[in-house]
């Protein structure tokens, strides 16, 4: 019996190892988790604001207005984006934005996606034109 209890005794503080370990590693689980979940927000918030200015930019050209991509730029900037490129074809809009994730997150790359609005009748079986997307 004595010789069990020393061999237990050299075996102290185990328990608190693994515990450490333990939350070492469900700390970094949330970490990831975390920057997954902030990746993906900033991706919905450079959809929200293309689709936005492309929209806006859209009405504005059917109003006859030529200032239709001066229009997208300061709908993107309102919704926290950048407007990088607007070229108008005839009554469409096409558009690209970047979204630059902010705070701890700030190392993960601008979001940029692209954007496509105009009358409905215009499109038929025209595929858009695809930019380099995030």
């Amino acid at each position: 019996m004595r010789g069990q209890a020393r061999r237990l005794r050299g075996e102290e503080g185990s328990a608190t190892v693994l515990v450490l370990a333990l939350a070492a590693s469900m700390l970094a689980a949330g970490i990831v988790a975390s920057a997954v979940g902030g990746a993906v927000l900033v991706r919905h918030r450079a959809a929200l604001a293309a689709d936005a200015a492309a929209l806006a930019a859209a009405i504005r050209l059917s109003a006859g207005d030529p200032s239709a991509c001066t229009r997208a730029g300061e709908l993107a900037r309102a919704n926290g984006a950048t407007l990088v490129q607007c070229s108008v074809h005839a009554a469409v809009v096409d558009v690209a934005v970047t979204v630059a994730a902010a705070g701890w997150l700030a190392w993960l790359p601008p979001a940029r996606l692209n954007a496509r609005a105009g009358p409905a009748e215009t499109y038929g079986e025209e595929p858009a034109p695809v930019d380099r997307s995030s």
